[in-house]
């Protein structure tokens, strides 16, 4: 599954205990607030980022998804898929 990474833009600053339950977020504070960068798996991941946040009353400024990666399984299954023509199914 693609990975992505959102740019989460915040007032204030975010306590670092707050993004214990988090990994890979790195944060960088400026002028304004607190910039995050949350490299995450999924929607729900996000959305439970945005609820930590809310919930310590932060106020959001701007979400951004900056890019998407390929992690090393979903290389290996393009792979395949070109070296026999097909491409994998994705069931779950």
């Amino acid at each position: 599954m693609p990975r992505v990474v959102y740019q989460i833009r915040v007032a204030g600053a975010v306590p670092n205990r707050l993004l214990e339950d988090f990994s890979g977020v790195e944060i960088a504070a400026d002028p304004i607030g607190t910039t995050l960068h949350a490299d995450l798996t999924d929607q729900a991941e996000l959305s439970g980022l945005l609820a930590a946040l809310r919930r310590a009353g932060i106020v959001l400024l701007e979400v951004r998804r900056e890019q998407a990666f390929e992690t090393e399984k979903d290389s290996a299954a393009e792979d395949e898929a070109d070296s026999d023509g097909q491409r994998p199914s994705n069931s779950v």
